[in-house]
């Protein structure tokens, strides 16, 4: 039996990156109004699209990679943050213009549709966490505790470091 096109598995990644920028682009506006530097989902929009074929990118990446045989699967996260390190670096070509449109758009204003997505996620498998008992609670808790406190010790070493306390 064949699939659809809206099945396709490239065009539903591509329907949640463009909705994701969509969110985002609104929560970017809301978020530089209210800090008094308005960007306007148009102006953003470069930037936006940019984070979308980037991360479309990525996704080609790791599927390459993946058809080696006996390579490990790693999350598409790692191979976006190799790529986007090399295209912010000095080396870059294209770094000025990435970096000047990239930072019109606020990291606050990405989080509102991951989170979003997070919680959809997490209230659509309910029943399974709840089958985890209080073990997965405490873990968490545990979790977000210790990277809470890990970041607090990196920032407090490296602005004390770079003397910017």
């Amino acid at each position: 039996m064949t699939k659809n096109w809206y099945e396709n598995i490239w065009f539903v990644r591509l329907k949640v990156l463009v909705v994701s920028a969509f969110f985002a682009a609104f929560g970017n506006w809301i978020f530089t109004t209210k800090a008094g530097a308005p960007v306007t989902p148009l102006e953003a929009a470069p930037a936006l699209i940019v984070m979308i074929c980037l991360v479309l990118f990525a996704m080609v990446v790791q599927m390459l990679f993946e058809r080696i045989p006996k390579w490990p699967k790693l999350p598409t996260a790692l191979y976006l943050t190799i790529i986007n390190t090399f295209i912010g670096c000095d080396l870059s070509p294209v770094q000025g213009w990435i970096v000047a449109n990239i930072s019109k758009v606020n990291l606050m204003a990405l989080c509102t549709p991951i989170l979003a997505y997070a919680g959809i996620s997490i209230g659509k498998d309910l029943d399974e966490f709840r089958k985890q008992g209080v073990s997965i609670v405490i873990v968490s808790i545990l979790t977000f505790i210790g990277t809470f406190i890990g970041s607090a010790i990196i920032a407090q070493i490296v602005l004390k470091l770079t003397g910017q306390i």
